[in-house]
């Protein structure tokens, strides 16, 4: 499970806080992680601190037609978390994209020399079903869906998981759902925690994230909340979710290497 896409058609959900979080959360217990910020709205390249327009190559260069190699556009934010950043220029690309062969492997191909130098490929994915999304889904061992716990985005579930039964179907059978991540969860209010009791029966809930003030206090310092505030409740359930998927990966692997 080595390259995990945060994917959720609908925005608004906390999907680059919750690949932010995991990803720094992996890195504090030993694991190299590459970040990989596939919104033009570049949310998660702001949120590690880095400004858009200040770095010299971005995930738009790897993905031109005559693209440079993944390992020309890493940042490094610690010794084990690396991103390759996004920006703006993302947006028109996804029309060159939709142009190009096989367009739906484009982020696979440039992923394969650089997999096995990172135990995790975190994938924070844009709030549409677009072909970059499809990208990360077609490169992707599994996908964690957060979802914020109101109706419309508990519905939103079916679409979401239609477009990721076809391209298990037609693309990639190795594809896993690991689960579902509630979040901006409001325990006093009565239509969340009926959504929660819903995501429980229905799928593999991973964790509950509510929805506190220390989620967004360091974003302008480019921290993640489970380095800002280790001890918050935030903080405590991101990194169970984090030991979840180190111990799928591990048993993964081993389940490989026995046949």
């Amino acid at each position: 499970m080595k390259v995990i896409a945060i994917a959720n058609q609908k925005g608004g959900v906390a999907k680059t806080t919750t690949t932010h979080n995991l990803g720094v959360a992996l890195a504090a217990k030993g694991k190299r992680v590459l970040l990989i910020d596939l919104d033009s709205q570049a949310s998660l390249t702001i949120s590690v601190g880095l400004e858009p327009l200040e770095v010299k190559r971005t995930i738009v260069d790897v993905l031109r037609k005559d693209g440079v190699p993944v390992s020309e556009c890493i940042e490094r934010i610690s010794d084990r978390l690396h991103i390759v950043t996004s920006i703006i220029d993302l947006a028109p690309m996804e029309m060159e994209l939709l142009s190009r062969a096989s367009r739906e492997k484009i982020l696979d191909r440039a992923l394969r020399p650089i997999r096995g130098e990172y135990d995790f490929i975190l994938v924070d994915c844009p709030p549409q079903l677009s072909i970059l999304t499809i990208n990360a889904l077609s490169c992707a061992d599994g996908v964690i869906i957060p979802v914020k716990t109101d109706y419309l985005a508990y519905r939103g579930l079916t679409q979401l998981q239609d477009s990721i039964q076809e391209i298990q179907e037609l693309i990639n059978p190795e594809l896993k759902v690991l689960g579902v991540i509630a979040t901006l969860y409001e325990k006093r209010v009565g239509d969340d925690n009926e959504i929660l009791a819903a995501l429980k029966k229905e799928y593999n809930l991973l964790g509950v994230i509510k929805r506190l003030a220390v989620a967004k206090k360091g974003i302008y310092d480019g921290l993640a909340v489970v380095e800002q505030t280790p001890s918050s409740e935030i903080s405590i359930e991101y990194n169970k979710i984090a030991d979840i998927i180190i111990v799928t990966e591990r048993f993964e692997r081993v389940e490989k290497e026995n046949g």
